[in-house]
Protein backbone atom coordinates (compact mmCIF):
# COMPACT_ATOMS: atom_id res chain seq x y z
CA UNK A 1 0.00 0.00 0.00
CA UNK A 2 1.31 3.46 -0.81
CA UNK A 3 0.20 7.07 -0.56
CA UNK A 4 0.12 8.66 -3.97
CA UNK A 5 -0.06 12.10 -5.39
CA UNK A 6 -0.45 15.48 -3.73
CA UNK A 7 -3.86 14.50 -2.40
CA UNK A 8 -2.51 11.92 -0.01
CA UNK A 9 -4.63 9.15 -1.59
CA UNK A 10 -3.99 5.71 -0.17
CA UNK A 11 -3.75 3.10 -2.90
CA UNK A 12 -3.78 -0.61 -2.13
CA UNK A 13 -2.58 -3.69 -4.06
CA UNK A 14 -5.77 -3.86 -6.15
CA UNK A 15 -5.19 -0.39 -7.59
CA UNK A 16 -1.53 -1.19 -8.29
CA UNK A 17 -2.62 -4.37 -10.07
CA UNK A 18 -5.15 -2.36 -12.09
CA UNK A 19 -2.49 0.16 -13.10
CA UNK A 20 -0.11 -2.58 -14.24
CA UNK A 21 -2.94 -4.32 -16.13
CA UNK A 22 -3.85 -1.04 -17.84
CA UNK A 23 -0.23 -0.45 -18.91
CA UNK A 24 0.00 -3.98 -20.33
CA UNK A 25 -3.28 -3.50 -22.20
CA UNK A 26 -1.99 -0.21 -23.61
CA UNK A 27 1.20 -1.93 -24.84
CA UNK A 28 -0.91 -4.71 -26.37
CA UNK A 29 -3.08 -2.17 -28.20
CA UNK A 30 -0.01 -0.37 -29.56
CA UNK A 31 1.42 -3.69 -30.76
CA UNK A 32 -1.89 -4.63 -32.39
CA UNK A 33 -2.12 -1.24 -34.12
CA UNK A 34 1.40 -1.68 -35.52
CA UNK A 35 0.41 -5.07 -36.96
CA UNK A 36 -2.85 -3.64 -38.33
CA UNK A 37 -0.88 -0.86 -40.02
CA UNK A 38 1.43 -3.44 -41.65
CA UNK A 39 -1.49 -5.47 -42.98
CA UNK A 40 -3.09 -2.24 -44.25
CA UNK A 41 0.11 -1.26 -46.06
CA UNK A 42 0.11 -4.64 -47.83
CA UNK A 43 -3.64 -4.41 -48.54
CA UNK A 44 -3.65 -0.98 -50.17
CA UNK A 45 -1.68 -2.01 -53.30
CA UNK A 46 -3.98 -5.04 -53.70
CA UNK A 47 -7.04 -2.77 -53.63
CA UNK A 48 -5.53 -0.14 -55.94
CA UNK A 49 -4.28 -2.67 -58.49
CA UNK A 50 -7.64 -4.44 -58.29
CA UNK A 51 -9.44 -1.24 -59.27
CA UNK A 52 -6.94 -0.62 -62.09
CA UNK A 53 -7.56 -4.15 -63.40
CA UNK A 54 -11.30 -3.45 -63.53
CA UNK A 55 -10.83 -0.01 -65.11
CA UNK A 56 -8.68 -1.48 -67.86
CA UNK A 57 -11.00 -4.49 -68.19
CA UNK A 58 -8.12 -6.95 -67.97
CA UNK A 59 -8.77 -10.70 -67.65
CA UNK A 60 -9.81 -10.96 -64.02
CA UNK A 61 -8.66 -14.53 -63.30
CA UNK A 62 -4.96 -14.22 -64.13
CA UNK A 63 -4.79 -10.74 -62.62
CA UNK A 64 -6.36 -11.83 -59.31
CA UNK A 65 -4.04 -14.83 -59.29
CA UNK A 66 -1.07 -12.45 -59.62
CA UNK A 67 -2.46 -10.24 -56.82
CA UNK A 68 -2.13 -13.28 -54.54
CA UNK A 69 1.63 -12.71 -54.60
CA UNK A 70 1.36 -9.33 -52.80
CA UNK A 71 0.46 -10.82 -49.40
CA UNK A 72 3.03 -13.59 -49.85
CA UNK A 73 5.64 -10.87 -50.38
CA UNK A 74 4.33 -9.20 -47.22
CA UNK A 75 4.88 -12.42 -45.28
CA UNK A 76 8.42 -12.75 -46.63
CA UNK A 77 9.26 -9.10 -45.86
CA UNK A 78 7.88 -9.52 -42.32
CA UNK A 79 10.08 -12.63 -41.98
CA UNK A 80 7.12 -14.88 -41.21
CA UNK A 81 7.44 -18.63 -41.76
CA UNK A 82 5.32 -19.64 -44.75
CA UNK A 83 4.44 -22.98 -43.15
CA UNK A 84 2.68 -21.03 -40.39
CA UNK A 85 0.39 -19.46 -42.97
CA UNK A 86 -0.50 -22.72 -44.76
CA UNK A 87 -3.78 -23.38 -42.89
CA UNK A 88 -4.89 -19.80 -43.52
CA UNK A 89 -3.88 -19.94 -47.18
CA UNK A 90 -5.79 -23.19 -47.64
CA UNK A 91 -8.82 -21.69 -45.90
CA UNK A 92 -8.72 -18.63 -48.15
CA UNK A 93 -8.18 -20.60 -51.34
CA UNK A 94 -11.04 -23.02 -50.66
CA UNK A 95 -13.33 -20.36 -49.22
CA UNK A 96 -13.03 -17.75 -51.92
CA UNK A 97 -12.20 -20.14 -54.72
CA UNK A 98 -15.48 -21.95 -54.18
CA UNK A 99 -17.30 -18.68 -53.48
CA UNK A 100 -16.48 -17.46 -56.98
CA UNK A 101 -18.58 -20.25 -58.53
CA UNK A 102 -22.01 -19.21 -57.17
CA UNK A 103 -21.12 -15.52 -57.47
CA UNK A 104 -20.12 -15.95 -61.12
CA UNK A 105 -23.18 -18.09 -61.88
CA UNK A 106 -25.50 -15.71 -60.04
CA UNK A 107 -24.05 -12.73 -61.90
CA UNK A 108 -24.38 -14.37 -65.30
CA UNK A 109 -27.88 -15.70 -64.63
CA UNK A 110 -29.37 -12.80 -62.65
CA UNK A 111 -27.06 -9.80 -62.94
CA UNK A 112 -25.72 -7.82 -60.01
CA UNK A 113 -28.39 -9.04 -57.57
CA UNK A 114 -27.61 -12.65 -58.48
CA UNK A 115 -23.90 -12.06 -57.98
CA UNK A 116 -24.56 -10.54 -54.54
CA UNK A 117 -26.90 -13.36 -53.49
CA UNK A 118 -24.54 -15.99 -54.90
CA UNK A 119 -21.66 -14.36 -53.06
CA UNK A 120 -23.44 -14.10 -49.72
CA UNK A 121 -24.96 -17.57 -49.74
CA UNK A 122 -21.79 -19.05 -51.23
CA UNK A 123 -19.69 -17.36 -48.55
CA UNK A 124 -21.69 -18.92 -45.74
CA UNK A 125 -21.34 -22.38 -47.26
CA UNK A 126 -17.69 -22.05 -48.22
CA UNK A 127 -16.69 -20.68 -44.79
CA UNK A 128 -17.88 -23.95 -43.26
CA UNK A 129 -16.14 -26.09 -45.88
CA UNK A 130 -12.88 -24.13 -45.77
CA UNK A 131 -12.94 -23.95 -41.96
CA UNK A 132 -13.11 -27.73 -41.83
CA UNK A 133 -10.02 -28.03 -44.03
CA UNK A 134 -8.17 -25.23 -42.21
CA UNK A 135 -8.73 -26.93 -38.87
CA UNK A 136 -7.76 -30.34 -40.24
CA UNK A 137 -4.50 -29.00 -41.69
CA UNK A 138 -3.68 -27.16 -38.46
CA UNK A 139 -4.23 -30.41 -36.51
CA UNK A 140 -2.10 -32.37 -39.00
CA UNK A 141 0.75 -29.85 -38.70
CA UNK A 142 0.61 -29.86 -34.88
CA UNK A 143 0.67 -33.66 -34.81
CA UNK A 144 3.95 -33.50 -36.73
CA UNK A 145 5.47 -30.88 -34.43
CA UNK A 146 5.12 -28.07 -36.96
CA UNK A 147 4.02 -24.84 -35.32
CA UNK A 148 1.27 -23.31 -37.40
CA UNK A 149 0.82 -19.69 -36.53
CA UNK A 150 -2.25 -17.95 -35.28
CA UNK A 151 -0.44 -14.65 -35.17
CA UNK A 152 -2.31 -11.64 -36.57
CA UNK A 153 -0.04 -10.71 -39.51
CA UNK A 154 0.54 -14.31 -40.63
CA UNK A 155 -3.15 -15.19 -40.39
CA UNK A 156 -4.32 -12.01 -42.15
CA UNK A 157 -1.83 -12.17 -45.01
CA UNK A 158 -2.15 -15.95 -45.32
CA UNK A 159 -5.92 -15.72 -45.70
CA UNK A 160 -5.63 -12.76 -48.11
CA UNK A 161 -3.16 -14.61 -50.29
CA UNK A 162 -5.21 -17.80 -50.25
CA UNK A 163 -8.39 -15.93 -51.16
CA UNK A 164 -6.75 -14.20 -54.11
CA UNK A 165 -4.98 -17.33 -55.34
CA UNK A 166 -8.09 -19.51 -55.02
CA UNK A 167 -10.39 -17.01 -56.72
CA UNK A 168 -7.80 -16.26 -59.39
CA UNK A 169 -7.40 -19.95 -60.15
CA UNK A 170 -11.16 -20.55 -60.45
CA UNK A 171 -11.64 -17.42 -62.57
CA UNK A 172 -8.70 -18.42 -64.79
CA UNK A 173 -10.20 -21.89 -65.33
CA UNK A 174 -13.57 -20.26 -66.07
CA UNK A 175 -11.83 -18.01 -68.62
CA UNK A 176 -10.23 -21.05 -70.28
CA UNK A 177 -13.70 -22.64 -70.44
CA UNK A 178 -15.03 -19.51 -72.16
CA UNK A 179 -16.89 -18.19 -69.10
CA UNK A 180 -15.97 -14.64 -68.33
CA UNK A 181 -17.71 -11.91 -66.37
CA UNK A 182 -18.88 -8.98 -68.44
CA UNK A 183 -17.83 -5.45 -67.62
CA UNK A 184 -20.73 -3.03 -67.29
Amino acid sequence: MWIGGDLGVVVGPRAESFTIGFMEAERGIRKMMKKAAYVTVVSIPVAVVGVLILQRQLPIGPMVLALGLFPIAGLVIAKRRMVGAVPDMVFGAIDTGLLVIPALWGGIAFGVAGAIAGGVIGDALTDAIAGFFEGSIAEWLRERGIEESREAVTTALGKMSGCLLGAGLVLSVALLLGIKPEFG
